[in-house]
This record gives C-alpha cells, structure tokens and sequence, in this order.
C-alpha cells in the first residue's frame, strides 16, 4: 500500500479501478497517401459531430447541477467546434501536408497552445485551457471511431489522466467518473471548477501516473487530504468505501439549511472561516462545509465563458443565487479583477506589462459600463438581504475607492428613480494586493468597512516575483521578514481603526503560516473549502498566547533562514 500526495482542487473520498486517459503512444508520423485523405476528412468531420452531440447532452444532463455561467463553458467548447479557422487549419494539414487527421489536430492545437500561453492575458490563457479540452475531446473521439478504439469504463471509476480536462470529466459515460487524479492542471481551471462544483473529488500534482498506476487497479483517493493511496488493503479499502459512502450522504443532505460551524482555536478565541469561490458550485461547498458565508467571490467566470458581456439581468440571477445559497450570511463580491483589454476598453494597443497596467479598478474605472453594469446587478440581486459587501480589486489610492463608491451612490439613486428593488445597504472594502495600499492602509480603512488582504498577490509585488513564472516561484515562496512585518503592520492598523482585516489567498490557508496570521491578529480569513481541513488542524493545536510567542519570534527573525527555522520548529500534528 503506497500513499501519493498532491494537490487538492475537489474534496471528497471516492473509490473504484483506474482508467487511463491521454497517455496514448505518439503517432508514428507516417505521412498519408491521396487516397486516404478523403476518409480522413471524414473522420474528422465524424469526430466534430460527435464532440457537438456530446456537449449539448452534458449541458443537458448537467442543467440542475451546474450553474448558468459554469453551464456556459461548454458553449465556448461548441464555438471552437465550430470555428471555421480552426477547422480548416486541420483540414490544411491532411489535405497539404499529408498528416493524418490525429497528427493535425494535435499540431494545430500546439501552436495555437503556445501563442496563448506566450501572452499576458487571464482571458487568452483560461481559452488556452478551453481549446486544450476541445483537442482533447476530439482526439478521444477519433481514438473510438478509429483502429486504436478505446474501451469505455462499464461502471463507476477513478479517472487518471495527464492534464485535468473537462473532455475526460465529461463523456457519454461521464455519470461513472467517481474521483479524478492529474499530473497537471491548477485550482482555477475550468475542469476544477466543474469538479468543484459536481462534487468529484480530484487531486492534481501527481507526477508519472502510467508508472504508480496500472488500468483496473482499484485506489482509494481522499481529495480532501489530497492524497492518493494505492494498492489498499483489505482493511483500508473497507474503510475508504464506507467513507465514501458517507462523503455522498453528506452532499445529498447538503441541499438542505445547514448550520454554521463555530470556528475558535483551542483556548476558544473565535475565528472566522469564510469561503473563497469563483463559481456557484464552489459557493455551494461554502454552505455544505458549514463555514461562516463567502469571503471573496471572484466575478470573473461570467466574463470570461463568452466573447461578449453577460447582460445585467444573468449577472442578478448569479448574485442572487450565491446569496440565497448561503441563507443570510455575508457574501462579499469581488468586482472584475482581469486586464483592461480583456473587457474591451478601446485600447489601440496591448500594453507592454498587463498586470501592472489597466487591470482591476484601473480596467473598471476606464471602461464605466462595466463596472456599473456590476453595481447595478450586486445591488439588485442584494434587495432584502444584509451582509452583502462590493470588493475593490487593484486598490492603490484612496481616490480609487472614492470613486467607486461614488458610482455605487449613484447607480443606487438611478435604480430608485426607475423603482427597481435594490439593496438599502451594501458594504465596501478595498482589495489589498498593492504595496502602495498596505502601507496606507489606515487611510483606506477610514473610506471603507473593511479590508481584503490578497496576500499571494501582495507577496509578489513585494518580491517582485510572478507566483505563476516556475523560473522565480522560489523568490515568491520565500518567507521573507518583509512579508510577516507588513502583515503585522496591517494588523495594528486595523485593529486601531477598529475594522476588520480578512486574509485571503492560497498562502492564507498554509498551515505553516496560520499560527503567525493569528498570531499579529488576524481573525478573519477566505479560504477555498478544500483548505478548510488544515486550517481546522492548527486551530485545534494553538492557543492564541502560543501564536503570539510565535509570531514574536518570527518578527525578531532578521533573516530568511531565520524565520525558516522558527517555521520548521512548529508542532502542526
């Protein structure tokens, strides 16, 4: 029995024999005779119906689970079906260069994978991942209508597969998948939020899959531990399923009211434990988890599934469900974060560093229509509930927040001319994640109800290190004295001011860290559900005058390695 560890994108146990998938054999790059060509025109006209049939009986099958914006990721997969350049660049390459109609797919996709990944855009990488799950597909689909035809699963099973895609979620058989494991693919990917959403347990992050795993071995996968066990025994395996069964049990019941959890470390100090989510899927975990409502909903899915903009009345009926979801706890919605180019400002020419550019408030406050657009269906879709709080991305000044809030007064003075029911008090908070915004952060306290600390984000502008460039993931991972004192600084602003700072981000659920956020004085946090286990873990180990001898000790660390130490000391079993 082998224990494998990754990273956990989708709660849950499941249990059942692996299915392989993308790690076929390469082509052997024979080119094809003009006598062939014909046939495999056909087939790739055959594999293009398919996926398209496929599609629309997912969204068929999927409507009561799935959200509407989750919903309209499979249209933007039928819009590459049908993308008239993308069709006919395959086609050129079996017509002209004699490929066969799997090579050409494979060649076309490449190429366009690697101009999206090349450019600095949320917006062309996440249609890079979308255009991945379309290759995907129809590969799969030429594998089952060609010589190498695949054998489909006959019952529940645990998909292993190279790159976490929706095109291997989601089949004709797509009901059987019972857990997923990837080598690669991230939390914020289409198919994780899909998972998320449906309730399959995934982890990713798990290297060499066809060496650690064999087709129709049975494994058992705790995707909430984000661990993957292999050969279980017979002891182990009993265990798993009965787990399993009760992981099932619980969603079902899910659907009902459920209570909210008290969170408190051990000597009982209270702690708040809020969701992050980017989806009403994940909103949904928020409520099934029992933690205390929605920290940071990420708006960005709606505007991102589809080249044009939501309308205003899809944006309500999405607000409106996450808020009624979470049955009167607070919900707090972050405004669009992505690059001014990605919602079409006019701009004439791509800016040479997007993401110290336009992007956030910067983006809203140039293209107004959306951000207002935004104000209006966050009011209307709060009417009647409290705790419902705005988001400010990309804070850098005071003067940005003003002028949010001066739209917001203004939109709400419209909707009560036209009499549309709206919201009669609507929170808001600034997004920390700029140096600039941290170091004054007692100033933006004094315009605002609280404040968000993106702390991933903050990190790398304070390092200067992407956290999604492998070359410099070192430097932004480094635990820098400069990163805990600035946290400590925000904290004794806050608490002066008397407002409360939430923590948000990957870095915020590290249980290595979580004794020193609580420490300085945090004790509000948005975190994705799938982290909650951990942060549970360190709140049942500490006291608070523990975590403040700790975070003592870390803040008089004057070096890296100094600090690293204090880390590697901490008892977190």
């Amino acid at each position: 029995m082998t224990r494998v560890r990754g990273e956990s994108v989708a709660p849950g146990i499941a249990v059942g024999p692996v299915v392989l998938r993308g790690f076929d054999a390469e082509d052997t790059g024979r080119r094809i005779t003009a006598d062939e060509v014909e046939a495999e025109l056909n087939r790739l006209r055959e594999a293009l119906d398919r996926g398209r049939a496929q599609i629309e009986e997912i969204k068929q099958k999927q409507a009561g689970a799935l959200g509407e914006a989750e919903l309209r990721i499979f249209d933007a997969h039928l819009a590459y079906l049908g993308d008239a350049m993308f069709v006919t660049e395959i086609e050129n390459q079996v017509m002209q260069e004699r490929l066969s109609v799997r090579e050409a797919v494979q060649l076309v996709f490449t190429k366009y994978d690697r101009i999206f990944q090349l450019v600095e855009s949320d917006l062309l990488r996440r249609r890079a991942s979308d255009l991945r799950d379309v290759a995907t597909r129809l590969l799969r689909n030429l594998e089952e209508g060609g010589p190498r035809g695949a054998v489909a699963p006959t019952g529940p099973y645990i998909l292993a597969a190279r790159k976490l895609t929706t095109a291997d979620m989601f089949n004709l058989d797509n009901e059987k998948v019972e857990g997923i494991v990837a080598e690669e693919g991230g939390m914020s990917s289409h198919a994780a939020i899909l998972a998320r959403g449906m309730g399959i347990p995934t982890v990713t992050g798990l290297r060499d899959l066809p060496k650690l795993l064999r087709a129709g071995d049975v494994v058992v996968l705790d995707a909430s531990a984000g661990e993957l066990v292999t050969a279980p025994d017979e002891a182990a395996l009993a265990e798993a399923t009965a787990r399993a069964q009760q992981w099932k049990a619980g969603r079902a019941a899910a659907a009902a009211p459920s209570e909210v959890a008290s969170h408190q470390t051990r000597d009982g100090t209270p702690v708040r434990l809020l969701g992050a989510c980017g989806s009403q899927g994940e909103a949904d975990l928020v409520h099934t988890f029992g933690m205390e409502g929605v920290g940071v909903y990420r708006t960005e899915l709606q505007f991102l599934v589809e080249k044009v903009l939501p309308t205003e009345d899809a944006l309500v009926a999405t607000y409106q469900g996450v808020i009624q979801a979470q049955a009167g706890r607070p919900v707090a919605f972050r405004l669009l974060d992505v690059m001014a180019a990605t919602i079409d400002v006019g701009q004439r020419h791509q800016e040479r560093n997007p993401a110290m550019g336009q992007r956030g408030v910067r983006g809203l406050l140039v293209n107004q229509a959306v951000l207002r657009l935004q104000l209006r269906a966050i009011l209307r879709a709060a009417a009647g509930a409290e705790g419902v709080a705005v988001l400010v991305p990309f804070v850098t000044s005071i003067s940005d927040l003003q002028r949010v809030k001066a739209a917001l007064l203004e939109e709400r003075v419209g909707l009560k001319k036209a009499r549309v029911p709206f919201a009669a008090d609507i929170h808001i908070a600034p997004v920390i994640e700029v140096p600039a915004a941290a170091m004054s952060l007692g100033a933006l306290l004094n315009e605002s109800d609280f404040a968000v600390v993106a702390i991933d984000d903050l990190q790398a502008h304070l390092l200067g290190a992407d956290r999604d460039n492998a070359a410099v993931r070192e430097y932004h991972e480094m635990v820098h004295p400069a990163v805990f004192e600035m946290l400590a600084r925000m904290a004794k602003d806050a608490e002066r001011r008397e407002k409360a700072l939430v923590l948000f981000g990957e870095s915020a659920a590290d249980p290595v860290r979580f004794p020193f956020y609580l420490g300085v004085g945090y004790r509000s946090f948005a975190i994705a559900p799938v982290r909650l286990r951990a942060a549970l873990r360190v709140l049942s180990r500490y006291s608070i005058d523990e975590c403040r001898r700790i975070a003592a000790r870390i803040l008089e660390a004057p070096r890296t390695l100094d600090v690293q130490k204090v880390l590697v000391n901490l008892d977190l079993s």
